[in-house]
């Protein structure tokens, strides 16, 4: 079975995550879809449509993301720093216009889709 949406992974006692409720934007949203929401950035926890008041994580210890898959380009090593693209709604290496929102907890190629994250989407700068 094929997991989907949100891939939150603190479960253990003593790990972190928090979130607030949001309003749905126009279209609506899928759970796991990682957005920017004034300064914060974050994932939805639930498919809401438009309007709709919905759970939105922006800091989790242990949370697998959506990654960019430029080659050469992004490619992390577990504690590399993690951006946000918001163009693309995923994380990437590269800084530019991108934000910062966290670090890297394991190693990952270019081709690869996916990264786990120590998230803190109220730090984005």
């Amino acid at each position: 079975m094929t997991e989907t949406g949100m891939k939150l992974r603190c479960a253990v006692y003593g790990e972190d995550w928090r979130s607030f409720k949001a309003i749905a934007p126009s279209g609506g949203v899928t759970k796991g879809q990682m957005d920017l929401i004034h300064d914060t950035v974050g994932f939805y926890m639930q498919d809401a449509d438009a309007g709709a008041d919905v759970a939105f994580c922006y800091h989790a210890e242990k949370v697998v993301v959506p990654k960019l898959t430029v080659s050469g380009t992004d490619i992390f090593e577990a504690g590399d720093k993690v951006y946000f693209s918001h163009a693309d709604a995923a994380v990437t290496a590269t800084h530019g216009s991108n934000l910062w929102i966290g670090i890297a907890l394991e190693a990952k190629t270019a081709a690869d889709t996916e990264i786990k994250i120590d998230l803190l989407g109220n730090k984005a700068d």
